[in-house]
């Protein structure tokens, strides 16, 4: 039984654990899954576990999973061991099912993991998949998209992160701050300048474009 599979007329047959993790992968975060479910939210992310676990072992048997499932259930530390030790010739095929079902990522935690993931590879053509989700409702993945923009390194970002000096998050915009330091051009630093004129910015967030100002400023006039 691939997740694919599943489907919520068959929800009777499910053992408590899988219905869990079904809401999961829909996208619901943790804190409604326990409200709709009325339990503890250590109880929701051992049913999430559990339910890994589980459905691990039936698509093993089945071989049916998919790498990218494979890599999301690894832990930060596996995920990277993992892309470091790949040779080139099968980070690409993997880089290959990322484009593929980046899309089909719904649930917020499992999105981050992966925009962390694809910060950590530093491709530049993962960049277009990475810009789709600068909007996306929930802030902490607009925070890793930042992330990963600014580990990847190139002006083609550019773009993204000026959108997301205006997001409605301060960590998002602390973060898009960041990501400019190093890639950051004339219309970033006039960004960045009428940004930090705001009265209602958390002070955190003025430190990171304070920053960014100056290392854009030393870029440029070298």
């Amino acid at each position: 039984m691939g997740t694919s599979k599943m489907s919520w007329d068959d929800a009777q047959k499910f053992d408590d654990c899988i219905i869990t993790y079904m809401l999961y992968r829909e996208g619901k975060t943790i804190e409604i899954i326990g409200r709709i479910r009325n339990i503890s939210r250590e109880k929701v992310e051992k049913d999430i576990i559990d339910a890994k676990i589980k459905l691990r072992t039936i698509q093993s048997d089945k071989n049916e999973k998919g790498l990218l499932d494979k890599v999301l259930e690894l832990t930060k530390e596996e995920r990277l061991r993992c892309i470091q030790e790949k040779p080139r010739e099968e980070l690409e095929n993997f880089m290959e099912q990322i484009r593929k079902e980046y899309g089909s990522i719904k649930n917020p935690e499992d999105k981050a993991a992966l925009i962390w993931l694809i910060g950590e590879i530093k491709d530049v053509s993962l960049i277009g998949l990475l810009s789709k989700d600068i909007l996306h409702n929930n802030g902490n993945v607009r925070r890793m998209v930042c992330s990963a923009l600014g580990k990847i390194g190139s002006e083609k970002a550019l773009p993204i992160l000026h959108k997301a000096l205006s997001d409605d998050k301060p960590q998002v915009r602390q973060y898009a701050a960041k990501a400019l330091r190093h890639i950051g051009n004339k219309a970033s630093l006039h960004m960045l300048n009428e940004a930090i004129k705001k009265n209602h910015e958390k002070d955190y967030v003025k430190r990171a474009y304070l920053q960014s100002i100056e290392n854009i400023n030393l870029r440029l006039t070298k």
